[in-house]
């Protein structure tokens, strides 16, 4: 009497292939959703810094070289300001409003706080309340950060550098940062060359 089946010898074997083929299924699997999932972060990242450089451009190419105060109304020393180590810049700019009534001159703060760099726009030119502001997230994970500015073919760490560049903006402005053991460098022309008038 034929009895057509399987022994349990094949059914072994076939269940040793199965199993080898379901592992390495697995692992390819794996590997596809740890690429992708490495590669959004990266694309996010870029469009994180692109995104960051486009609005630190905007602002910077729209400066205002006017006469500025700080909370109590003194005038401050430097149209467009930076000081020595300060990992901050502060200046006027011409913010869109969807108000003809409201000027468009803001003040704007770039500063880096913890390890995050912010944008700081305030309601006016010259604010009062110092806690009065919208405040936006630019990059994040810092580990450094340096603004330099062109005058005369040289490079400075602080602005201004004396009475007369009070009155002016720097030629270049360039901010260096240090992300995941990687170095960014910015460049940016503001579009003003003249001295503020009082």
């Amino acid at each position: 009497m034929n009895r057509k089946g399987f022994t349990i010898v094949e059914v072994l074997v076939s269940l040793i292939i199965l199993s080898i083929i379901a592992v390495i299924s697995s692992n390819i699997l794996q590997s596809s959703l740890d690429t992708e999932r490495n590669t959004t972060k990266h694309l996010n990242s870029i469009k994180e810094l692109n995104l960051s450089s486009s609005i630190l451009r905007r602002d910077i190419r729209q400066i205002v070289n006017i006469p500025s105060r700080d909370f109590f109304g003194n005038t401050l020393y430097g149209t467009f300001v930076s000081n020595e180590n300060s990992e901050a810049i502060m200046f006027n700019t011409k913010v869109k409003s969807l108000s003809n009534k409201v000027s468009p001159i803001k003040r704007v703060e770039y500063i880096l706080e913890k390890d995050v760099l912010f944008r700081r726009q305030y309601y006016s030119s010259n604010p009062y309340d110092q806690n009065d502001y919208v405040e936006s997230v630019m990059l994040e994970n810092l580990e450094e950060l340096n603004f330099t500015f062109m005058y005369e073919n040289k490079w400075h760490s602080s602005w201004p550098i004396g009475s007369i560049t009070a009155r002016k903006i720097p030629t270049l402005i360039k901010l260096e940062f240090l992300i995941n053991n990687r170095v960014y460098s910015w460049l940016v022309e503001p579009n003003i060359s003249y001295a503020s008038q009082d």
